[in-house]
């Protein structure tokens, strides 16, 4: 009998960089998100590596090492110093930098597609709502889809299939 192949999902992991809070966000090679979360800047060289091992359910950086993809980083406030911190916690990820031009935006779009608004509040519009967290850890999420497009992963691949 044929031994199944072994397939292990990967991840890629978004930053959204800031002066005062930095977005995380990982996301599977599918598209669908994982986790998200906002960290203090001043705290997130130490608390990265942590969220990632939480999250994941690995004790270190070797077992990262087959699941953990790629780093995708906005181009935003702080971008060069976090790419600096992303390098020495994770030596030899590549880390890739995107655009992040209207990516609050998305951000919201994609807040309010995950989590509609309930009872009265379906009746605002939802460009006169504030969402009830901070969007920086979906605005990870929409750098690291805007890389797997670019990139043609499947993601894009999907979209273009879905007509989207």
């Amino acid at each position: 009998m044929a031994k199944k192949a072994e397939t292990t999902l990967q991840f890629y992991l978004g930053i959204d960089p800031g002066r005062d809070k930095t977005g995380v966000a990982l996301v599977e090679e599918t598209g669908r998100i994982l986790a998200v979360q906002v960290m203090r800047t001043r705290n997130f060289s130490d608390t990265l590596l942590q969220f990632l091992y939480d999250t994941l359910q690995v004790r270190n950086t070797w077992g990262l090492r087959k699941i953990l993809k790629a780093v995708v980083l906005g181009n935003g406030t702080g971008s060069e110093e976090h790419k600096q911190w992303i390098e020495k916690a994770l030596p030899g990820y590549p880390v890739f930098v995107v655009d992040e031009k209207y990516s609050t935006e998305e951000a919201k779009a994609l807040y309010w597609k995950l989590y509609p608004p309930h009872g009265l509040r379906r009746l605002i519009p939802l460009g006169l709502q504030t969402p009830p967290e901070p969007l920086d850890g979906y605005a990870a999420v929409v750098q690291v889809h805007r890389f797997m497009e670019q990139e043609g992963t499947e993601l894009s691949l999907k979209r273009k299939g879905a007509g989207l």
